[in-house]
């Protein structure tokens, strides 16, 4: 009795394992949702010409007669700040789940929205609208996002042979990613070089800033991305599924070119949304998903169901994080937030691609 005791405190028990891999998975979300809400905090109140605290914002909560405080601080936190930090939080999960489900369908690691080329079809449409080369009835920067986004998918996708019904290589659909992305980006250049007087504006969104958000594109990017991300977070055991291989999945019951679409479908959106309210910002969808499957692996399986969420958060992290790093690097001026993403995000991707073994 006393051994079989002994063994079931043992740290090689199955329940020990249990409970240390709980400990540590509720250490970490605590521990990142700590790390995101002193992300926000900074986000909110630095690098600022003026001296703003959280105290500020207590007006807002106290003042029940609706009335518009009158504090310049707390009209500051309120009209430029907070639609910054919110547009950091829900772009960076976008575009991490974006990238989390292009790596899984597409079954290569270096894939994201950025490399296969549907940031800058997006960014194409947007900047081309801008400068007045756009067609008529896309008046909204969210419809054109949208159908720049689906036009470069299908690109891409045609190009790397998808709609013959035959399997895709992965490296044949990279590299198709590679030439619609390197197209679009010549065409965006061209055009502007043709527009001297409305150059600076957009070459300036194209490098991706999220400083001129405002609360007027909040609701369709939060209700959009609430909506897809939930989406994709239901799609989660069929992602689990897709994981084993094509022939276990269809085994299995899964219509893999229903999921594909869904897939490809949820990818677009949430890309295109994030495009039109912050520019093509690269790198967030091939980081987050890699950092993300290494912290899981530490304290819990990998099912989607838990990798989303944690991508989610992770991209939220980075976003909110380089967008308080664009405003220190050059203060009082700011750099756009894509360039930090893009300091960070190269030296990742070469590793990456100097790996022998990627995580899948």
């Amino acid at each position: 009795m006393i051994e079989f005791r002994m063994n079931r405190l043992s740290p090689l028990s199955p329940k020990y394992q249990t409970i240390k891999r709980h400990v540590l998975r509720a250490l970490l979300w605590c521990g990142l949702l700590v790390v995101l809400f002193i992300g926000c905090w900074q986000g909110l109140t630095a690098y600022s010409k003026f001296s703003l605290s959280l105290a500020d914002l207590i007006p807002l909560l106290t003042q029940h007669n609706g009335s518009y405080p009158a504090s310049i601080n707390t009209q500051l936190l309120i009209e430029i700040r907070m639609p910054r930090v919110l547009v950091a939080i829900l772009v960076g999960a976008n575009l991490a789940v974006a990238g989390l489900l292009m790596q899984v369908i597409t079954r290569n690691s270096l894939a994201s929205p950025a490399v296969l080329g549907i940031n800058s079809g997006a960014a194409c449409v947007v900047a081309l609208s801008s400068i007045g080369l756009g067609v008529a009835f896309l008046t909204s920067t969210f419809l054109q996002a949208m159908v720049g986004a689906v036009l470069s998918c299908a690109l891409v996708a045609g190009l790397a042979g998808y709609f013959s019904g035959r399997s895709v290589h992965p490296v044949r659909l990279i590299l198709s990613g590679v030439a619609i992305n390197a197209l679009l980006i010549g065409i965006t250049r061209a055009a502007l070089i043709t527009t001297d007087e409305q150059a600076y504006g957009v070459l300036y969104w194209l490098a991706g800033s999220i400083a001129n958000s405002r609360w007027e594109s909040i609701p369709v990017l939060a209700i959009t991305s609430i909506l897809a991300l939930g989406y994709g977070w239901w799609l989660s055991p069929k992602l689990n599924v897709l994981v084993l291989g094509d022939d276990v999945a269809s085994s299995l019951g899964v219509n893999l070119r229903a999921l594909q679409w869904s897939c490809g479908a949820l990818i677009t959106i949430l890309t295109a949304v994030s495009v039109a309210v912050a520019g093509p910002i690269a790198f967030v969808g091939l980081i987050i998903p890699h950092v993300a499957k290494r912290l899981l692996k530490q304290v819990s399986n990998m099912a989607y169901e838990q990798l989303l969420p944690l991508s989610v958060l992770l991209g939220s992290i980075l976003m909110v994080w380089a967008d308080v790093l664009s405003r220190a690097v050059a203060y009082p001026a700011e750099t756009p937030v894509g360039l930090l993403t893009a300091l960070i995000g190269t030296p990742v991707f070469i590793a990456l691609a100097c790996r022998r073994r990627l995580d899948g």
